[in-house]
């Protein structure tokens, strides 16, 4: 799903799902005496739902994540460990998960919280009736792509043999899954939800999370701590979600009206450089990646040789830096290195004569035959690539623009020949970008790509455990993506924080993770 997915030339990725940041050191002085006391205040934007089914952009997972729980949780360092599940065990041939919830699991309420509602709220998710954003996290299980298609809720491989045990039964083995378990979309609701988007609001909320919503004051949210999570109350007591701010992030920090923000890649050239706010400035590698898709469905991207030929004319690294300066890296994989297996390399590869090649054997010796192709760039500023297409291809190039929510409704419903998107990965594995962008029942392959020999490798991948054999395996997922260029890696972004002096329990800081349940004041 579009964890952020956002207009512009240049992306502010504020929230990811995982990736790591500077480690916040003890040096680090006390936060100052005049800041609230036992209240976090954090600049977490808008979000925009209420409801881990309808997740619409990395904000509201960062949200969401304060306010409800799963069977696990990703610490820190993106590892999965014990939420509302006290255990587990896997069968042997890795198809069965078991799960033992912990005894005395409450919602916010104070109502039950029990191995049916978990299997209850992966069900709405699956139920084609309810619209789910983000359905696809739970696609390995048995029956969920039938599910989606309207089939059976009973074929779902989702049993509760008691109060206690959730059993789950999946499509192919995934080393994985403890980690998708951890995602918000299949985070536990409250039995009063439905398929209505207004079940859930700030006056009765009513979650599984470290923090309850309690209201709204202004513009701002106010998280008070839940008394009966899991893990017990978080040790902040409040946390004010700021909405907007009348300055900017810099100033507002400098104010000490605010104690945590991502901020953009422009103010942090200069911060970096001030005394004051240089030493509480942190950079972290971002989860997500910017790419240029292909509507793979109809000619002439229905070909690889013209996919491929595109890819090779671009100069990634100097077209990049031209665009987006030190604010991004060129890509050449559309998983980010902070999700690379050990022994994946940047093997990005520039070919204008082979690029020519292509082009003539596929039929387009004449470059008028492709006819004017179509590139939208609501996603991205795409200037510099259409120069290169137009100038060393000689290819007729007509860009188009529109308002980003219609841009979203037309990838779904009728891509552009050439698209542009951002994604950020739902869980820490190379396979939630693989998979949730590229498999043929994923509602975000927008392109339309299908490839037997992709799927075949992706799940070779996907059902291997020893880190070397994954590394090579999934190197070769890599090298069938690069062969059949269904999409074109742009770049990927570095996110920027402000942290207040006296913040702890952050630890690496991941993106994305900003577990508030996990984080105290020194």
């Amino acid at each position: 799903m579009p964890r952020l997915i956002s207009p512009g030339r240049l992306p502010r990725l504020v929230v990811g799902v995982a990736a790591i940041l500077l480690v916040l050191t003890s040096s680090i002085s006390p936060r100052p005496a005049g800041a609230a006391e036992n209240v976090l205040r954090y600049v977490g934007g808008e979000p925009a739902t209420l409801d881990p089914a309808f997740i619409d952009s990395a904000g509201d997972v960062q949200f969401l994540l304060q306010l409800y729980a799963g069977l696990t949780r990703l610490d820190e360092n993106g590892a999965p460990y014990a939420s509302l599940a006290a255990s587990w065990s896997v069968s042997g041939d890795g198809l069965t998960y078991t799960f033992r919830l912990r005894d005395g699991l409450t919602f916010s309420d104070g109502s039950p919280l029990e191995a049916d509602d978990v299997r209850r709220s992966w069900l709405r998710i699956l139920d084609p009736a309810t619209g789910s954003t983000a359905p696809d996290v739970l696609s390995l299980i048995e029956g969920a792509p039938q599910r989606l298609a309207g089939g059976p809720e009973s074929a779902v491989g989702l049993e509760v043999p008691d109060t206690h045990t959730l059993v789950v039964r999946l499509r192919h083995p995934a080393s994985y899954f403890l980690a998708i378990a951890a995602t918000p979309t299949t985070f536990v609701v409250p039995r009063s939800a439905n398929a209505s988007a207004g079940w859930q609001n700030v006056d009765s909320f009513v979650g599984s999370g470290p923090y309850v919503l309690r209201a709204r004051d202004g513009a701002d949210f106010v998280l008070r701590a839940n008394d009966r999570y899991v893990a017990g109350p978080p040790p902040i007591e409040e946390i004010r979600w700021i909405t907007s701010l009348d300055d900017d992030a810099a100033t507002a920090f400098d104010a000490d009206t605010i104690d945590l923000a991502g901020i953009g890649t422009a103010d942090a050239g200069w911060i970096a450089y001030d005394a004051d706010l240089g030493p509480a400035l942190h950079r972290a590698p971002s989860l997500g990646v910017q790419y240029l898709g292909f509507d793979t469905s109809r000619p002439p991207f229905d070909d690889a040789r013209v996919r491929r030929a595109f890819a090779l004319a671009l100069d990634r690294p100097r077209l990049v830096e031209l665009a987006e300066g030190s604010g991004g890296t060129a890509a050449s994989s559309i998983v980010p290195p902070a999700l690379w297996p050990g022994g994946m390399q940047d093997n990005q590869e520039t070919d204008l004569a082979e690029a020519k090649r292509l082009l003539d054997a596929a039929g387009y010796a004449r470059r008028s035959d492709l006819g004017t192709v179509t590139v939208n760039g609501s996603g991205l500023g795409v200037g510099p690539v259409v120069a290169i297409w137009q100038r060393d291809l000689g290819v007729d190039i007509a860009v188009e623009g529109m308002e980003f929510r219609d841009y979203l409704r037309a990838l779904e419903t009728d891509p552009p020949q050439i698209f542009t998107i951002n994604w950020i990965a739902d869980y820490p594995s190379p396979y939630a970008l693989y998979s949730l962008l590229l498999l043929p029942d994923a509602t975000s392959n927008y392109g339309g790509w299908q490839d037997a020999e992709f799927e075949r490798l992706l799940e070779r991948a996907s059902s291997t455990s020893d880190p070397a054999a994954q590394a090579v395996a999934f190197a070769a997922v890599d090298a069938r993506v690069d062969e059949q260029a269904p999409v074109i890696p742009w770049s990927y972004a570095s996110n920027w924080w402000l942290v207040r002096p006296g913040l702890r329990g952050l630890g690496n800081l991941t993106t994305g993770l900003l577990d508030f349940g996990r984080v105290s004041w020194e």
